[in-house]
């Protein structure tokens, strides 16, 4: 692994920085938060690059983060302004998606997400309406992510190093199906122990903790190292 410093440590939310503390609060221990702090003086950015809407990351968490993307990459925040990253045409496939007989779990700014059991009807969506150069389906857990084509978490990762201007190494971790591609795009990318197959596959390394216990102890090690990531768990 090169001996570059990492500049930039780029977090999946639900389910890698956070843990589900009851059944629809998402929560961040104090410990790992004290992480976080200790990561920002040590001149480390931080990104929160999540496929939900951001009403579940709280204002602690936001004020912590150098830059937030939201919704899958498509719904950024940074220094106060909302950046949605959408083609024009996006308004109306979205109302052909809400004009059908299924109701989706939730709307954001951009994409809607619907529970994957009806997998087989937004396919039929997109074929009836002839969309698929238009949209994306994006597996996350037990939901579908519907996107604007060519959205994902990867190119929301290049838009915020270049955003911040990031010259050194990234380090991403995350649990789910959508953060395989921000490993990938990531100089080093690790999952936490409660992460899906898929994500492991492609991780650098593997936490033997889960959630944020993961992420302290990939900070902790990225201090003690003086800005790099060694010795740590493949």
């Amino acid at each position: 692994m090169c001996n570059m410093k990492i500049e930039l440590i780029a977090l999946d939310y639900h389910g890698t920085l956070s843990f589900k503390k009851k059944s629809s609060i998402w929560s961040v221990s104090s410990d790992v938060i004290e992480a976080l702090l200790k990561a920002r003086k040590h001149g480390i950015k931080l990104a929160i690059v999540t496929s939900g809407s951001g009403k579940t990351v709280p204002e602690n968490i936001r004020l912590l983060s150098d830059i937030l993307a939201f919704e899958n990459g498509t719904v950024f925040i940074y220094n106060g302004k909302c950046v949605m990253c959408k083609p024009k045409e996006w308004n109306r496939i979205r109302e052909l998606f809400l004009a059908e007989n299924i109701r989706p779990k939730s709307v954001g700014r951009v994409v809607l997400v619907y529970s994957i059991t009806y997998s087989g009807k937004v396919k039929e969506i997109i074929v009836k309406h002839g969309l698929q150069d238009y949209v994306d389906i994006i597996k996350n857990v037990n939901r579908l992510v519907i996107a604007p084509k060519n959205s994902g978490k990867d190119l929301a990762l290049r838009r915020i190093k270049e955003t911040l201007k990031v010259k050194g190494m990234v380090l991403a971790l995350g649990d789910g199906e959508n953060d395989v591609a921000l490993l990938r795009e990531a100089d080093i990318g690790v999952a936490p122990a409660n992460a899906v197959e898929e994500v492991k596959k492609v991780a650098d390394y593997i936490c033997d903790k889960a959630n944020g216990e993961c992420v302290k102890e990939v900070i902790e090690n990225i201090i003690l190292h003086d800005g790099v990531l060694s010795a740590f768990k493949r």
